[in-house]
């Protein structure tokens, strides 16, 4: 017997460490809209109540960014980018509730926001708790089976807070961006009603 010693030849792998295994845009859509779906519960999927305040408070313990890279990029009228749009929304008047207090109390200054405020549910003169309250509220009411409400809320609360900047604010861009937030919200609501929202 030979006591030679054989060797294998080296069997090549495929370097990976180059490679993106990031999920393309496609599989990014479909992604979001799963997650989306998971997180959204009709009447018929009750959610408990320390279920919900995890949900209300994700942005809290993620971070805004987290969130933004699972639906920000989502079209407006969809639902990961109505949930995107209810964070965002959320994440705002928390870091800069004195200037959404003064905007909200200033657009209902113009007396053409009655049924809007009705629709929205904050107190007439909201200080800046006040109005994290409102909108932790109608977060709870999108994660407790009152989807198509909180829109609606979110929209009202968002058309007042637009008319009080446009007295405040010369960025038209950012105006413009605000109105088009309130549109989208009220339009992903009415999707939404009719079983069209995905």
């Amino acid at each position: 017997m030979s006591s030679e010693r054989r060797f294998h030849k080296p069997v090549r792998r495929p370097n990976l460490d180059g490679s993106d295994s990031r999920p393309g845009p496609a599989e990014q859509s479909e992604l979001a809209h799963e997650l989306a779906g998971m997180v959204i519960s009709d009447r018929s999927r009750k959610r408990d109540s320390a279920s919900t305040e995890r949900f209300v408070r994700l942005a809290d313990e993620h971070g805004l960014e987290q969130i933004a890279q699972l639906w920000a990029r989502s079209p407006a009228v969809s639902l990961p980018g109505a949930l995107w749009r209810l964070y965002a929304l959320r994440t705002w008047i928390r870091r800069r509730g004195a200037e959404a207090s003064r905007w909200y109390r200033t657009g209902l200054a113009d007396g053409a926001a009655a049924v809007s405020e009705a629709i929205a549910g904050a107190p007439p003169m909201p200080t800046p708790d006040e109005l994290a309250d409102v909108v932790d509220e109608i977060m709870r009411g999108a994660f407790r089976g009152d989807f198509a409400i909180a829109l609606e809320r979110a929209s009202a609360f968002v058309s007042i807070v637009t008319r009080g900047r446009a007295d405040d604010d010369a960025d038209d861009s950012s105006l413009r961006s605000f109105a088009q937030m309130s549109d989208d919200l009220r339009a992903c609501a009415e999707l939404f009603r009719k079983g069209r929202l995905v």
